[in-house]
């Protein structure tokens, strides 16, 4: 018997606040301040892109809006 409606699987979790893990500066080997600067640029984008990927898609917004 096939199912002529299926429920959709609920969308995947919104990262957390603790999904990103600091660790102590003194656990590092020692850089400049220029690798310093270029992580944390790469901290950032890491934390933007998942950020962006639990977004709803523009056609999800727009339907969010015209919903009768």
């Amino acid at each position: 018997m096939s199912r002529r409606f299926r429920i959709p699987s609920p969308p995947p979790p919104a990262p957390s606040d603790d999904a990103f893990v600091m660790i102590p500066l003194s656990s590092l080997p020692p850089q400049t301040e220029e690798e310093a600067e270029r992580q944390r640029a790469l901290y950032q984008w890491a934390l933007d892109e998942a950020v962006a990927s639990v977004r709803p898609s523009l056609p999800e917004r727009d339907l969010l809006g015209t919903w009768n």
